[in-house]
């Protein structure tokens, strides 16, 4: 898969997977996840307490085609704000990420100004590149009209 870089806002990101979500049948696939990443860790010599980690939570939301050639997943990434953590506090770190709600996801990620937010296509050739093109004109007149 390819990876292409595009400017769209996480909000028009959302208020398509939102529009999907009040459509039957679902046209997309839509993913959404959260990972905590231990980015440092700071040993209890250093900090006078427990050890600690600092925590980076980061939330995924994939959007793809359902139906139809499609070829293509919208991906876009959300850091939230790093936190510190003992050591011992294990109960919401996970080995790999915890699928979570389209709501959780926008009330964690999106309503919060994010740190860092990164929107990609992975398209699987041009033609799958060209396809999502062509599917977000298509979205962006149905939310005109």
């Amino acid at each position: 898969m390819n990876e292409y870089e595009i400017d769209l806002l996480p909000d028009e990101v959302m208020q398509w997977a939102r529009a999907d979500a009040r459509r039957e049948p679902h046209q997309l696939w839509v993913r959404t996840s959260k990972e905590y990443r231990v980015d440092e860790e700071i040993p209890a010599v250093e900090n006078g307490e427990d050890d600690l980690n600092l925590v980076t939570v980061e939330g995924v939301l994939e959007l793809s085609p359902q139906y139809g050639p499609g070829g293509w997943t919208l991906q876009l990434r959300a850091e939230r704000a790093v936190e510190l953590r003992s050591s011992g506090d294990e109960d919401e770190e996970s080995d790999g990420g915890e699928d979570i709600s389209l709501d959780a996801f926008e009330s964690e990620f999106i309503l919060p100004e994010p740190d860092a937010v990164e929107v990609a296509v992975l398209a699987e050739n041009e033609a799958a590149w060209d396809r999502f093109q062509d599917w977000v004109e298509i979205q962006r007149e149905l939310n005109r009209g």
